[in-house]
């Protein structure tokens, strides 16, 4: 189903080119900001600041924790951080070490082990970025470098057995199997992607959403239809460069996602319904 403009509402306004966006464990949505700031959305709109990096970082993708903290990918200062918001305290999560230089740390997703697995997307268009896994005991090693091009979100399968890679440039969507030992499996190409895709999020029935930086569209695959179109706005106005999305609200089914083009946050009431997310 292809959705227009008028299904889509404005929850709020004012966030500073936001591109992370997680669900809490309360139940909010949190986002990342440009200068280091963590903003908290309820669903009712109400948009709020509740944390702040001194010297500021760009941060990308949010991983919820059942503790409360968030994991925030930081590709300014290299690294990944623990944040608690509702302190303000941040604690270094993963950093670059003569085994692993971090590049452009950008996304990450909890395995069903416990393990957590990011993508660092490398140097724009120079086929250098790979995938770091962090193992519940803090250990951390390169996971795959499979995915070369500009990997970018990455999500959970709804069985637990893989994950889905985005690679965006040029524009494809993988599926990596997890091994026995917690390893990757062979990477397996979905399909390809025009433009530049951002962010993958998962629902039931094996429908994925896929949210494109360029064009100004939001994508739905599914194996049985391929890819199609499931909103697209080639005047940017309520569409504009949407980075990634979630699924919350009522039976999981309104897909919310950051409008970076244009500092919003945008809601969509769909006929798909989300997948809980992992936290540990």
């Amino acid at each position: 189903m292809k959705y227009q403009h008028d299904d889509v509402i404005n929850l709020a306004s004012g966030i500073d080119h936001s591109e992370g966006i997680c669900k809490g464990i309360d139940g909010n949505v949190y986002l990342g900001g440009e200068a280091g700031q963590i903003y908290r959305l309820t669903l009712e709109g109400n948009l709020s600041q509740v944390a702040h990096l001194e010297g500021g970082g760009i941060l990308l993708g949010l991983t919820a924790c059942l503790d409360g903290r968030f994991i925030v990918c930081d590709p300014v200062n290299k690294c990944l951080w623990k944040v608690d918001v509702e302190h303000n305290t941040w604690e270094v999560f993963v950093k670059s070490s003569k085994s692993l230089e971090l590049i452009t740390p950008n996304w990450g997703a909890f395995l069903p082990d416990g393990s957590y697995v990011f993508s660092d997307s490398g140097n724009w268009k120079s086929a250098d970025g790979f995938l770091v896994r962090v193992l519940p005991n803090g250990e951390v090693k390169k996971w795959s470098g499979a995915c070369p091009d500009f990997p970018n979100g990455l999500a959970l399968s709804e069985d637990g057995s893989g994950i889905y890679v985005l690679e965006s440039t040029p524009g494809l969507l993988s599926y990596l199997p997890i091994l026995s030992d917690g390893s990757s499996g062979i990477k397996q190409i979905i399909c390809e992607i025009p433009g530049v895709p951002d962010g993958v999020t998962v629902a039931k029935n094996g429908h994925l959403i896929i949210s494109c930086y360029r064009p100004d569209t939001i994508y739905v695959w599914s194996k049985d239809e391929g890819l199609e179109v499931l909103i697209e706005d080639p005047e940017g106005t309520v569409v504009a460069a949407p980075t990634n999305t979630i699924f919350s609200g009522h039976g999981n089914r309104d897909l919310i996602w950051p409008n970076f083009a244009r500092w919003n946050i945008a809601k969509l009431e769909t006929s798909y319904e989300g997948i809980p997310i992992l936290s540990f």
